[in-house]
């Protein structure tokens, strides 16, 4: 048996995107003026996740877009967070789930939630394997949490063309498509969620924002729960 047995999906992303007032909107040219990822602060965010135990290990940082997925079970213990002015990004294993089994995802949000009230907030958790599984959540200040998940179609709960407007998104905006959702069936997708996240869901090829690293522990429940999701039978 491999000492590090490969993991039960494909491909996943998984990662909480948390920016706060005032909103820059970024896209693959504005990227490059983003502030300068923050250590110290990554360090900080990462130590009160719900989903780790202790820090256990700090890497060097390395390139958002050189973040991968997980492929074996030993790359479940690390967790990348980005700190850029304003803007904070969490990719942790933890929040992958299967609509089924974990609930890691919800309590980390939540969490964001409660202590940065004022921020917009939004989460996503996608597993590609022989289905693909899809769970998005999101946070805009004064306005009801959204949630949409689902295998081959979404369950939506919420209102996303109401966040929209909250947002600042008018018709005639690349994405104002989804302002129509009232009465349309909605899907929460990539150009929805770059609305929300202001831009920040999407890497791009050629930019230049850092990530720190860090090898975590968990405590038994968080373990447990991505045990259930992430190994073979």
């Amino acid at each position: 048996m491999s000492p590090n047995p490969r993991i039960a999906w494909r491909q996943s992303a998984l990662q909480i995107t948390r920016v706060h007032p005032p909103y820059p909107p970024y896209d693959q040219l504005a990227i490059h003026h983003a502030p300068a990822h923050d250590p110290v602060r990554a360090r900080a965010v990462v130590a009160e996740l719900s989903t780790v135990s202790t820090v256990a290990e700090e890497l060097k940082p390395i390139l958002r877009r050189d973040v991968d997925y997980p492929r074996h079970i030993g790359d479940l213990d690390y967790v990348a967070v980005g700190y850029w002015g304003n803007i904070v990004q969490i990719s942790d294993p933890a929040f992958g789930e299967d609509g089924i089994l974990s609930t890691n995802l919800d309590a980390a949000f939540d969490a964001q939630v409660e202590a940065h009230p004022e921020a917009r907030i939004t989460a996503v958790c996608e597993m590609y394997s022989a289905e693909n599984y899809g769970k998005y959540l999101a946070h805009i200040p004064g306005q009801s949490r959204l949630s949409a998940d689902g295998w081959d179609d979404q369950d939506v709960t919420g209102n996303p063309a109401r966040l929209l407007r909250a947002v600042g998104v008018n018709p005639g905006d690349p994405g104002a498509e989804y302002l129509n959702t009232d009465h349309d069936e909605p899907f929460i997708g990539v150009e929805y969620l770059n609305l929300l996240a202001c831009g920040l869901y999407s890497v791009y090829s050629e930019e230049s924002l850092m990530v720190s690293v860090f090898k975590v522990t968990r405590t038994e429940d968080v373990q447990d729960a991505m045990d259930d999701v992430w190994r073979h039978d």
